[in-house]
């Protein structure tokens, strides 16, 4: 048995291990609450961050559009100037092996155009057969036929491009408009109406 005495020391002597294991925690705490701050910190920063890049971008892309556009964006054949519709008559002709006068003297006898409301009732089908009628009777076959429309519309362009009237991005984008034997006879067709008039020609 203790003498009362000899109680309060021995209280003493134990009270300060449970202070420090009370103690020991608090770095923990401190801790884990340090990394909760920083981790919302870093959320917050990266929301503040990817904001201001989908603005700034979207900003840049508007206020850029309308010249990237007028970049990529091949130009109306109709506002194509002169040059571009006298090389592909040039070279169609000498394809041929004919004068740009005989024919557009068989393109006036064969459609009978005295109006461009003519011009736009003519379809794919005639013009194709108007073209293949001119190739077979200067003995230039099919085959033939298309390689010189295509050879025409790529030297009428590069005279565009080496003008500076179009970039050659355009030019390729023009060429790649022209897809297919319908959209080449009929581009073709457009040269050769009215001498390449352009306030006459159709699309």
């Amino acid at each position: 048995m203790l003498n009362k005495g000899e109680q309060p020391i021995e209280l003493l002597q134990q009270k300060p291990p449970r202070r420090q294991q009370k103690l020991s925690f608090a770095p923990f705490l401190l801790l884990i609450g340090g990394t909760v701050i920083l981790g919302a910190l870093l959320v917050g920063a990266w929301q503040v961050y990817t904001t201001n890049n989908n603005v700034s971008s979207n900003t840049e892309r508007q206020s850029t559009g309308g010249k990237g556009n007028s970049a990529q964006d091949p130009a109306s054949w109709d506002s194509y100037p002169q040059v571009y519709w006298q090389t592909l008559r040039t070279e169609v002709a000498q394809g041929l092996h004919m004068s740009e006068q005989q024919i557009q003297s068989n393109f006036q006898s064969t459609f009978h155009t005295n109006s461009s409301s003519n011009k736009q009732d003519i379809t794919a089908a005639e013009v194709a057969q108007w073209l293949s009628n001119l190739a077979n009777a200067h003995g230039v076959s099919q085959k033939q036929l298309h390689t010189l429309e295509v050879t025409a519309v790529q030297k009428a362009h590069t005279v565009l491009v080496n003008q500076h009237v179009l970039t050659q991005q355009q030019a390729n984008e023009n060429m790649r408009r022209l897809n297919n034997q319908d959209d080449l006879n009929m581009h073709i067709f457009n040269a050769f109406a009215d001498g390449g008039n352009n306030n006459e020609r159709s699309k």
